[in-house]
C-alpha cells in the first residue's frame, strides 16, 4: 500500500501531465485552425457533432430507443446510431428524427 504522501505526489504529476498536455493541445489546434481548409473542416464537424448531441438528447428525452426512431424514420438502427454520431445528418433527416421524438427543428445563428 502506497504512503498518503506518495499518492498525492502521483496525483500532482498526473495534474501535472494533464496541463502540460492541454496546453499542447491547444496549442496544436491554434496552429491547424490558422489553415482555413482546416478551420472549415473543424467547423463542419463540429456543427455536425452539436446537431448529433441534441438528437440523442431529444430521442432519450423522448424515451425512445434508436430502434424505435429508426421504425418511425424507415432505415436501420445502424443508420441511426450512424446520425446520432454526427454522420449523414442531412436537413430532412433532422426534421424527420425531430417529429418522431414529438418535437420540432428550430434553427438559429449566432
Amino acid at each position: 500500500m502506497k504512503r498518503k504522501d506518495t499518492i498525492g505526489e502521483d496525483v500532482k504529476n498526473i495534474i501535472g501531465n494533464f496541463d502540460k498536455l492541454y496546453a499542447e493541445r491547444q496549442e496544436n489546434r491554434k496552429k491547424l485552425l490558422s489553415n482555413p481548409k482546416a478551420r472549415q473542416v473543424y467547423n463542419e464537424t463540429d456543427i455536425a457533432i452539436q446537431v448529433a448531441k441534441v438528437l440523442s438528447k431529444a430521442r432519450q428525452q423522448s424515451h425512445l430507443t434508436q430502434t424505435q426512431i429508426a421504425k418511425k424514420l424507415h432505415t436501420t438502427q445502424s443508420s441511426l446510431a450512424r446520425i446520432e454520431n454526427g454522420q449523414n445528418i442531412t436537413l430532412n433527416t433532422l426534421a424527420a428524427f425531430a417529429a418522431a421524438c414529438g418535437k420540432a427543428v428550430r434553427i438559429q445563428l449566432v
